[in-house]
């Protein structure tokens, strides 16, 4: 008869832990979440995406502030002429789709209450603009800067302003809205904001609720100012700032995520370290 087939222990399997335990050891290795400096940190993180986040929104928001007002930068600069009554009667602020539309207006410039716009560069050349009242056949007057005058080294109140032409002239300007400022003081003779209301109060006669820049007049005067360029259409930065804004939120989200990961792995490593090894056991064969 053959021999018998010699006995061979089984090896042993590493037992499995149940998920519960692993569920408990993950719990465990993440706990220093839990502490107060980790706390502040995420605290502090998530404050810092939120800020990221709000800086992204908001330069969108000037981006898409910036689009609507080239769109009408486009639509109404080198448009047909209108009389100013029909888009800013005394008293009635200027409509925001017709800012920058041509207006034409026949009167005599009121060079006595004519008022020095200043702290206004042009190309980066300081200086100063001539405001001055065009009065109407009506006796309504609308507020024109006739040009820019360069400093060329002088204090503002030494620059001299060419005087227009006397008698009627019939005048185009692109029209403004009234601007709003704490350094509005006519009877100084000059003003940092054209703050028609407020300039209106000092005037014999009412104005229109817009001002204009020069484009042209009939006459022409003898010495001519520096005309100012209409607005320029440009797409800005404020695009390019939000995708900035919204990359440094990613990477601050990543970045908190990637250094919870190295704290757990080291925290385990150490663990491991100073957790002794138990004994291999071995079955024995009777």
């Amino acid at each position: 008869m053959g021999q018998p087939a010699p006995f061979k222990p089984k090896p042993r399997c590493a037992p499995v832990p149940p998920p519960s335990t692993v569920r408990r050891t993950v719990v465990g290795v993440y706990r220093f979440l839990a502490s107060r400096r980790w706390l502040v940190r995420t605290l502090a993180g998530v404050l810092l995406v939120l800020l990221c986040v709000r800086l992204g929104l908001w330069q969108l928001d000037r981006n898409e502030q910036r689009q609507d007002n080239n769109a009408v930068i486009e639509a109404n600069v080198g448009g047909d002429p209108v009389p100013a009554a029909q888009l800013a009667p005394p008293g009635q602020p200027l409509a925001d789709d017709d800012k920058w539309r041509t207006v034409e207006v026949t009167g005599h410039w009121d060079v006595g209450n004519e008022l020095r716009l200043r702290l206004r560069p042009v190309d980066g050349t300081r200086g100063v603009h001539a405001l001055t009242p065009l009065v109407g056949d009506d006796g309504t007057a609308l507020l024109v800067d006739r040009g820019f005058v360069a400093a060329d080294g002088r204090d503002d109140d030494d620059i001299e302003l060419p005087p227009p032409p006397d008698g009627e002239v019939t005048v185009t300007a692109r029209v403004r809205p009234s601007e709003t400022g704490h350094d509005v003081d006519p009877s100084s003779g000059s003003v940092r904001f054209v703050d028609v209301e407020a300039i209106a109060a000092g005037l014999p006669y009412p104005l229109y609720g817009a001002w204009g820049e020069l484009i042209t007049q009939d006459p022409e005067p003898s010495t001519s100012l520096q005309l100012i360029e209409p607005p320029a259409t440009e797409s800005g930065p404020h695009l390019s700032y939000a995708i900035q804004w919204f990359l440094f939120a990613v990477v601050g989200v990543g970045g908190f995520v990637l250094l919870i990961r190295a704290e757990a792995r080291g925290r385990d490593e150490s663990h491991e370290q100073d957790t002794p090894e138990s004994p291999a056991h071995t079955g024995g064969v009777g």
